[in-house]
């Protein structure tokens, strides 16, 4: 069964350890996050950032018992549990499933991930074009013709450096 819990900031290593101490074994932990990158003082900084904030998702048998999570309640780096993930497990498992799906070989998400609606303004949120609004002119299999800065470019579409979000 899935768990989602909410971790202290800088915790996620010890909250991991607490919940291994207090299930036995290792429970499965999930975590989506994509690679950023963006220029600071004309430097490539890169960082790994989870799409879930201070979220978790974990699996494990063991936690089917309510009486068990009440003892996960006071795990070292854990702000709180969130209630009734029991009666969500299909969406949780669904999501999951769906992120995995469109990860790449590193395990971080692809842009096929934010590309569940279609419009025609984005914003790259990651690669060396961060924080700037384009319009989509037209996708090509692979490809998209984008208007950026009234330039007519043509991008990757599953680039895992150029993520965009629509907006």
């Amino acid at each position: 069964m899935w768990v989602v819990a909410k971790y202290k900031p800088k915790e996620l290593e010890t909250l991991k350890d607490s919940f291994c101490k207090i299930v036995g074994d290792k429970p499965e932990f999930y975590i989506p996050k994509i690679m950023q990158e963006y220029y600071k003082n004309n430097k490539l900084k890169i960082i790994q950032k989870n799409i879930l904030s201070n979220y978790i998702i974990c699996k494990h048998s063991k936690f089917k018992d309510l009486k068990f999570i009440s003892k996960l309640n006071h795990s070292r780096g854990l702000i709180y549990l969130l209630k009734n993930s029991n009666m969500n497990q299909n969406n949780l498992e669904s999501f999951v499933k769906f992120c995995k799906s469109h990860e790449d070989s590193r395990g971080f998400l692809r842009q096929t991930f934010f590309e569940i609606t279609k419009k025609t303004k984005a914003k790259f949120i990651s690669g060396p074009l961060t924080q700037m609004i384009f319009n989509i002119i037209e996708e090509e299999g692979k490809k998209l013709k984008i208007l950026l800065n009234n330039v007519n470019v043509t991008i990757p579409k599953n680039s895992s450096k150029l993520l965009y979000n629509y907006i």
